[in-house]
């Protein structure tokens, strides 16, 4: 029952990464829904209330969750439930990272640079993409080429969701930017390269890199809320798998 309540959980708060998830094996679908769904938990905890005193405590819940995971005391909830029983040292580790990341949707203040920007992405998309590497048994030893996927995922990912935050006064940026820090910023994620990892864990990356692509081009939709949407549908999940997965 834990896992149903994951994938409803995911399928509501993230439609794209769960379609993703259902185009990936079915022993892959219970090893992605529950780390997506503890992903939609800690992106979700911070705008639950106006008091950052109590925003941070629920993020620190998530922080204790994965500790406790890892020393094998996991509490009772249905995410954690389907968790615990998949999720690595390593993992749990990187989705602790992502939790200290989130803490910027607390604060609500802007970038300084766009590698800041980049950071944190990065941190915040590395934390369920490694976990699941790691629970699938395909965690390379180089992670110069998953730190690229999840930065390139990470910031279509951001520049998507770039008019919700405008739209809930959250600046992006600490000053006024030109509009070219997000061409400046696609092209800098398109060219980080590294070995094929080939893993379903990486399906949701199969339409990154069109993101990247349209923002170089365009880059004054992402404000407005202009940017494509590109499905991953069950005919590009499967040419991706055979490409990457073959």
């Amino acid at each position: 029952m834990s896992l149903q309540a994951c994938a409803n959980l995911v399928a509501r708060a993230d439609p794209e990464r769960f379609a993703a998830t259902m185009a990936a094996p079915l022993a892959a679908r219970a090893v992605l829904l529950p780390i997506y769904a503890a992903s939609v938990e800690v992106a979700r905890a911070p705008w639950m209330t106006q008091e950052p005193m109590i925003a941070e405590m629920r993020l620190q819940w998530w922080r204790d969750v994965f500790e406790e995971i890892e020393t094998g005391t996991p509490r009772k909830h249905e995410v954690v439930e389907a968790l615990a029983p998949i999720l690595g040292p390593k993992g749990a580790e990187a989705l602790d990272a992502m939790v200290l990341a989130r803490r910027w949707d607390i604060y609500k203040e802007g970038f300084t640079t766009g590698e800041e920007l980049l950071s944190h992405v990065q941190t915040i998309t590395l934390g369920p993409m490694l976990a699941a590497l790691e629970a699938l048994d395909h965690l390379p030893k180089d992670l110069s080429a998953l730190k690229a996927h999840a930065t390139q995922l990470g910031l279509a990912r951001f520049l998507r969701g770039v008019p919700a935050l405008i739209a809930r006064k959250t600046p992006v940026w600490a000053e006024d930017q030109k509009l070219h820090i997000y061409r400046d910023l696609c092209i800098q994620a398109l060219d980080m390269t590294g070995d094929v990892i080939r893993s379903p864990a990486l399906i949701e990356t199969a339409h990154c890199r069109r993101v990247l692509r349209f923002v170089v081009k365009h880059p004054g939709a992402v404000e407005i809320g202009a940017i494509p949407q590109f499905r991953i549908g069950a005919t590009l999940a499967r040419g991706w798998l055979a490409w990457r997965c073959g």
